[in-house]
């Protein structure tokens, strides 16, 4: 192959892994919408989609901006905790300007179909603990167990809620840290403590 071709092709190779939106869509909460521009230390934009159950009715919010992807996490970071409690969180991110400016379509129907697994559930807020648990079935692509404690607050309000939390999660909870802030399109989560394992698997016999 001529040199010259390879060396363009890496230097494109390298633009790639390198490459950095100028701006990024940003709708956020309580805020006006509109294209803003990055700043050096955000090589990403993001989408971010939330549905939860948190305070006994259904709450739906989006947000999009500028973000870095050493502090943002991708993919579906979904909670099941039991008694109709849940947090559901879908993320994407892309590298290019403005790539999150397209329509936020709606999230595919989660499945409810149980797949074995079974864990302790109970949801606290106002509390770091939880001190009661019930057992929770887990269904779709909730396979793991999850144990997460933290506080939650709306953008741009003080006010911060400690809670804890036991139930069913998705793999993708595992990017989730100690120490991690995830913004989301309804509240903001500080994340003190959180451990996940593989789900409990019931145990059948053939013939009962």
């Amino acid at each position: 192959m001529d040199v010259r071709l390879v060396l363009c092709l890496l230097w494109a190779l390298l633009a790639t892994a390198h490459a950095r939106p100028s701006s990024c869509y940003q709708s956020i909460p309580g805020a006006s919408n509109a294209v803003r521009s990055c700043s050096s230390g955000a090589d990403s934009c993001i989408a971010v989609q939330e549905v939860n159950t948190l305070g006994g009715v259904v709450n739906t919010g989006v947000l999009q901006l500028c973000t870095s992807s050493l502090i943002s996490l991708e993919g579906d970071l979904d909670f099941e905790f039991g008694g109709g409690v849940y947090v559901r969180v879908h993320s994407k991110m892309c590298r290019e300007t403005n790539c999150n400016t397209g329509e936020i379509k709606e999230r595919s129907k989660i499945s409810t179909v149980p797949n074995g697994g079974q864990c302790p559930s109970c949801f606290a807020p106002g509390s770091h603990r939880c001190l009661h648990n019930v057992t929770l079935h887990c269904q779709g692509a909730a396979s793991q167990c999850v144990d997460v404690a933290g506080t939650l607050s709306e953008m741009g309000i003080d006010l911060k809620i400690p809670f804890a939390a036991r139930g069913c999660a998705t793999k993708d909870v595992a990017k989730i840290k100690a120490g991690d802030i995830l913004l989301s399109g309804v509240f903001t989560y500080q994340i003190t403590a959180i451990q996940l394992r593989p789900a409990t698997r019931l145990e059948t016999m053939d013939g009962f």
